[in-house]
């Protein structure tokens, strides 16, 4: 459901849909533009540093972080730019984990998701088998009161 907040960028009030960056709609077509410029800069000089980058695209360094880490950009092999798995610190060309941390992460979530439907599938048929059979929606039955 969406949600009425502040944009991270111009601090103006936008319906959050609860995906992506916390932006605006404008402000996310000022960042593509950004985006554009720091790719086609990138191309054509594939060695280039973040603060390379940002001096000549005029880019932010830490949205070009940001682009990075959501697998919009790669580093290059021969890149001085160090970009590391947020688990494990070994060294990655984007996103925010390596391979193996992806995939220990990914079998993980599938089985704490198992876990919880057993569970939630658990207590739903014991729920069933205390409330089986006929029950009394009001008051007691006249047997218990009468002792």
């Amino acid at each position: 459901m969406p949600e009425v907040m502040n944009c991270r960028r111009c601090r103006k009030i936008f319906m959050y849909s609860g995906t992506g960056p916390k932006i605006c709609e404008s402000c996310k077509k000022l960042e593509e533009e950004e985006f554009e410029k720091v790719r086609a800069f990138v191309r054509e000089f594939p060695g280039a540093t973040a603060q390379e980058v940002s001096r000549e695209t005029g880019v932010p360094t830490q949205l070009i972080y940001r682009f990075l880490k959501e697998g919009r950009l790669e580093v290059s092999e021969s890149s001085p730019i160090a970009l590391q798995c947020e688990n494990c610190g070994v060294r990655i060309k984007s996103g925010r984990f390596c391979v193996q941390c992806s995939k220990k992460l990914a079998t993980d979530m599938i089985r704490m998701g198992r876990t919880l439907s057993e569970t939630v599938q658990k207590s739903s048929e014991q729920l069933t088998k205390e409330t089986a059979g006929l029950r009394y929606l009001h008051g007691e039955r006249k047997e218990t009161k009468e002792k």
